[in-house]
């Protein structure tokens, strides 16, 4: 009696609000656990209780948790939909944008991370309507850089929009007017970065170029894994998986690793291993830290070299256990704290927040463009990281 008595006031508080009211509030707060959390740690029930409903309740305006995945990036969605009303031009715009970046931190994380777990039948309207979005701005860029060929508008447009998702992946609690005129700045300035004449460049865009050197059964295996992983995300790939891709029963792994979760944990070792080698690499090399133009130069030929492990590196660490989690973001802050030292070594004026905006919008670009679609491939990708990276960490805001 208990029970049905309060499954029957929760049901009359739900009906207290509007439908679709009810459903804003459900989406909204599943793209906050999904962000926070993850798309498979999450439970309907979770989702439910913090809005102060029964898990069946939410079946009212959901079919299932896929359903409300679909919810959650769509009312992010909205929020970047309201930034191109009444067409603005490009500056406009991109402010718009640094504000739905700012006011939704989690759709981003949601489009590159959770997205994923979608059927096609569920993800390609979301594709469809992010693809609306990035065409829009792209007829921006391309009327005022009207000599740049469309490989270059692409490029560009990427990495205006990974700047601004850099609030997605590093909350930095500044006052939302401040956040956002910075990330407007570095989006501007990624959308005008002077890129070098793509025919002077040699190819270089070789991404996870194998060595001469023989290959052991656990190096293989872990290879393997990086590439599964990095295209259809941890969760989504099983030891049998793994195991059938390299050519092995997914019980004879053990024999390599103890666990999927030793697998990742090993990656990212031996990605924060390489970032520690070279900071004390450029320690040594230079008495008074390393120049900034040093420290984006490895990043991004980390990024370039390493595509498959990198991409992990970037989107992957919600999977880690607590320890190793705790140990990958130490080794994270640090190469951060390098980028912004070497920032502050050459912009002295700006404030400590303006350098970390600046720097967590840079990396994001090169997280970016490494990752998504072939941008990778271009002839000379390398200093076109570079020049926009340039740009970026030298944008500046009025006033």
């Amino acid at each position: 009696m208990g029970s049905s008595g309060a499954n029957a006031r929760n049901a009359d508080h739900d009906r207290r609000i509007d439908a679709s009211a009810r459903r804003r509030q459900l989406a909204e707060e599943a793209a906050r656990q999904f962000h926070r959390r993850g798309f498979h740690r999450v439970a309907l029930a979770d989702v439910a209780n913090a809005v102060g409903i029964t898990a069946p309740a939410v079946y009212r305006h959901f079919r299932n948790k896929k359903a409300l995945l679909v919810g959650a990036i769509d009312s992010g969605l909205d929020v970047v939909d309201t930034a191109f009303g009444g067409e603005p031009a490009l500056d406009q715009l991109l402010v718009n944008l640094a504000g739905a970046a700012v006011e939704r931190r989690d759709v981003w994380v949601l489009l590159q991370r959770e997205l994923r777990h979608l059927d096609a039948v569920d993800r390609t309207p979301i594709q469809a309507r992010f693809a609306e979005f990035v065409a829009r701005l792209a007829s921006r860029v391309q009327a005022e850089r009207v000599d740049a060929e469309e490989g270059e508008v692409a490029l560009l447009v990427t990495a205006a929009l990974a700047a601004l998702s850099s609030p997605a992946t590093h909350d930095l609690g500044l006052p939302p007017e401040e956040y956002r005129r910075w990330l407007a700045a570095a989006a501007v300035a990624a959308c005008r970065a002077d890129l070098p004449v793509s025919s002077a460049f040699p190819t270089d865009a070789a991404a996870d170029v194998p060595t001469a050197e023989p290959r052991s059964r656990s190096d293989m295996v872990l290879d393997t894994a990086i590439e599964l992983f990095h295209e259809h995300g941890y969760a989504g790939v099983s030891l049998d998986d793994i195991g059938a891709a390299v050519g092995m029963a997914g019980p004879s792994l053990y024999y390599h690793f103890r666990s999927k979760s030793e697998l990742l944990v090993t990656a990212f070792s031996h990605a924060t291993q390489w970032l520690a080698i070279n900071r004390e690499g450029r320690r040594r090399a230079a008495a008074i830290g390393p120049t900034l133009e040093h420290v984006v130069h490895q990043y991004v030929d980390f990024a370039v070299q390493r595509r498959h492990l990198f991409g992990v590196y970037v989107t992957e660490a919600i999977n880690l256990p607590p320890e190793a989690a705790r140990r990958i973001k130490d080794a994270l802050d640090a190469d951060v704290a390098d980028w912004t030292a070497a920032l502050a070594r050459q912009r002295p004026a700006l404030t400590e927040a303006a350098r970390l905006v600046l720097v967590h919008a840079a990396r994001s670009v090169v997280n970016d463009v490494v990752r998504i679609g072939r941008l990778h491939t271009r002839p000379g990708i390398r200093a076109e990281l570079q020049a926009i990276l340039d740009a970026v960490l030298s944008a500046d805001v009025e006033g």
